[in-house]
């Protein structure tokens, strides 16, 4: 029980660890463009950053505080995160999702290649947006699927 209750104090200090961090960030992002003078980057990818991170913080305090205080849900949390079966198919789900984001990268990388010297026409900054945004949410997607797929699976 004392172990239980170690690892699950763990997971709330690392929720309020990336609460506090996400409001820090936060309040800097907001602050930041009148304390510097033309920063060379745009200041809300920090804010960005930040509500991230309280976005995570707040999801791990609702989900670990939920199980803390129902023993039954606690044991079934705990014994999700350490069943080594599920650990495997996480593992297998992110290895797929890292080779889909490999490619696509490579594939950005030999464009931007093959452009600089007149091979290709360059990309221009909004089909390059998209790109980059479709390299960070299919690879997320892929993971998605592959999790469900093998679970149904097994």
């Amino acid at each position: 029980m004392n172990e239980q209750r170690n690892w699950f104090n763990r997971q709330i200090r690392t929720g309020w660890t990336l609460l506090g961090g996400g409001l820090l960030l936060g309040i800097i992002g907001v602050f930041l463009p009148f304390a510097v003078d033309n920063l060379p980057f745009n200041s809300r990818t920090i804010t960005g950053l930040g509500i991230l991170l309280i976005g995570l913080g707040t999801a791990h305090l609702v989900r670990y505080n939920a199980a803390r205080k129902d023993p039954k849900m606690a044991g079934r949390l705990m014994i999700e995160e350490k069943d080594e079966r599920l650990q495997m198919i996480r593992a297998r789900a992110g290895n797929r999702a890292y080779w889909v984001s490999a490619v696509m990268i490579y594939i950005g990388l030999m464009w931007a290649s093959f452009s600089s010297n007149g091979s290709l026409p360059a990309i221009s900054p909004e089909p390059l947006w998209y790109f980059l945004a479709a390299v960070v949410i299919l690879p997320f997607g892929v993971y998605v699927v592959s999790l469900y797929n093998d679970m149904k699976i097994r």
